[in-house]
């Protein structure tokens, strides 16, 4: 079961979300795996529901006038390394653990940062929590966000819906990256 809580203590983005415009976290339980919070965030992007994708490629074209960034989809995360500084998909990579990794996109509208945390949960199952951080830069990011900010609330709970069916796919691909 997905649930809104509040962003881990032990979340990077934790102090981030006091000053922040826009600040959630979601929690599920996904299977007790060896798979990273990279390798998870990587299965459950590729388990992004159609219309999220959709979406995407609505606000994409809503938004170039603007001048707003276009990274593609959600499900568009690759193969390529978790390497700090670099792109994965929509976001750039700020850090990477094991338990827990932290992406943002910095734009002249705003900067979002997400983590991605694994934490012990019982016997069975481990706990994810996926936090989001947004930072508001300008007039045009509080308005983008008068739309976006409804939209997050119905989209990261449908992704983590997911996330348990992604992470047991992620196990039985032999080809899955811990």
């Amino acid at each position: 079961m997905t649930r809104p809580v509040p962003i881990p203590t032990t979340c990077q983005l934790h102090a981030r979300q006091y000053n922040a415009d826009f600040a959630d976290a979601y929690e599920t339980l996904v299977p007790k795996s060896a798979l990273t919070a990279t390798a998870i965030y990587r299965a459950i992007t590729h388990q992004t529901p159609a219309w999220i994708d959709h979406l995407m490629r609505l606000r994409h074209a809503v938004m170039a006038p603007f001048g707003i960034k276009n990274h593609g989809v959600l499900s568009g995360v690759g193969v390529e390394p978790s390497v700090p500084g670099q792109r994965m998909g929509l976001f750039e990579v700020v850090s990477v653990t094991p338990h827990e990794l932290v992406l943002q996109d910095d734009d002249k509208h705003l900067v979002v940062q997400l983590s991605v945390l694994k934490q012990i949960g019982d016997a069975t199952h481990d706990k994810l929590t996926l936090s989001t951080v947004v930072h508001i830069h300008n007039t045009l990011g509080r308005a983008y966000m008068v739309f976006v900010g409804p939209a997050h609330k119905v989209i990261a709970p449908a992704v983590m819906r997911r996330a348990a069916a992604a992470v047991t796919q992620a196990c039985d691909n032999p080809a899955h990256e811990p």
